[in-house]
């Protein structure tokens, strides 16, 4: 597995939850989960499937956490914009 194509991945994954949810640990999660990553010739599909996991699991199990430990926790830089 490449890391730093699964850490990019893990970045776009949690950056486009943000974008595309309430903002909440909970939306997150909930837009997270139905997120597939189908198809045979996917490239990069062990890292983009690894990072899906990981912002899934990170998601459902810290709901409770603010947004910003979360972040911290999976290693992705909050956007600045």
């Amino acid at each position: 597995m490449n890391v730093a194509l699964y850490r990019r991945y893990l970045q776009q994954y949690v950056r486009e939850a943000i974008a595309n949810s309430d903002g909440t640990n909970a939306g997150i999660a909930e837009y997270l989960s139905v997120l597939n990553i189908s198809g045979f010739l996917v490239k990069h599909r062990v890292e983009k499937q690894r990072a899906l996991a990981d912002a899934q699991q990170a998601f459902n199990e810290h709901r409770h956490w603010p947004l910003k430990i979360v972040l911290s926790h999976l290693g992705v830089e909050e956007d600045r914009r």
